[in-house]
C-alpha cells in the first residue's frame, strides 16, 4: 500500500486555514489601538531648559499630556507646556509649581493625523540648580478598544488542535489512491 501525499488542494486548504487563524489571532490586535502611548520621557535639567518633542497622531482624537515634577534632588520651581501643530497653538499650561503639586495633566484635540510638537520648559529649584521631570503623551481616538472575545480564543485553540489531530491521523493511516486499490473481480 503506497502512501498518498497531500494534494495541492489539501495544501491550499491548510494554508488558507493557517492564514485565517493568523488573521484571527494577530489581525484583530494589529490596527491602531484606541488608546496608545505616543511619547514617554524623563529629563534632568540644570538651569532653565526648554525641550521640543515631536509626536505623530495616527488620526484625529484627544492627546493627554502629563507632566510630573520628580522630587530629585529637589522639586522644580517651574514647569510649562505648549502643544502646537506647527502653525497654531493647540494647548498650553504654565504655572509655578506649588509644594506637593507633582503631576499636571492637560488634554487637547488634534483634528487630523500628522506630526505635532510639544514644548516643555523646566526651571529647577534649590541650591544645586538641578531637577528632573517626567513627560508622557497618550492618544485616544474615542473608539473603545475591542478585545478579541474569549470565544474567539477558544475557537482558535480548537482549530489548532483539530489541525494537529488531522495531521497525526494522516501520518499514521495515510490515504490510498484509486490506482493502488486492488481491482474487483
Amino acid at each position: 500500500m503506497k502512501r498518498f501525499e497531500p494534494t495541492q488542494g489539501l495544501r491550499a486548504w491548510t494554508l488558507a486555514m493557517a492564514g485565517a487563524l493568523g488573521a484571527l489571532l494577530f489581525g484583530v490586535s494589529s490596527p491602531a489601538r484606541a488608546d496608545m502611548l505616543l511619547l514617554g520621557n524623563t529629563t534632568m535639567v540644570t538651569g532653565t531648559e526648554t525641550a521640543v518633542f515631536s509626536f505623530t497622531a495616527p488620526s484625529s482624537g484627544t492627546v493627554t499630556a502629563e507632566l510630573t515634577n520628580l522630587d530629585w534632588p529637589t522639586t522644580l520651581s517651574g514647569l510649562s507646556f505648549l502643544a502646537t501643530s506647527g502653525s497654531q497653538v493647540l494647548a498650553s499650561w504654565s504655572d509655578p509649581l506649588q509644594p506637593g503639586a507633582n503631576t499636571h495633566a492637560l488634554a487637547f484635540q488634534v483634528s487630523h493625523p500628522g506630526t505635532y510638537f510639544a514644548n516643555v520648559t523646566a526651571t529647577p529649584g534649590g541650591p544645586m540648580d538641578i531637577g528632573v521631570y517626567s513627560f508622557t503623551l497618550h492618544f485616544s481616538n474615542g473608539a473603545p478598544a475591542v478585545p478579541l472575545p474569549a470565544s474567539g480564543w477558544l475557537f482558535a485553540a480548537a482549530v489548532i488542535v483539530l489541525l494537529g489531530i488531522l495531521r497525526t491521523w494522516h501520518a499514521r493511516h495515510g490515504y490510498e489512491t484509486p490506482a493502488t486499490q486492488p481491482a474487483a473481480g
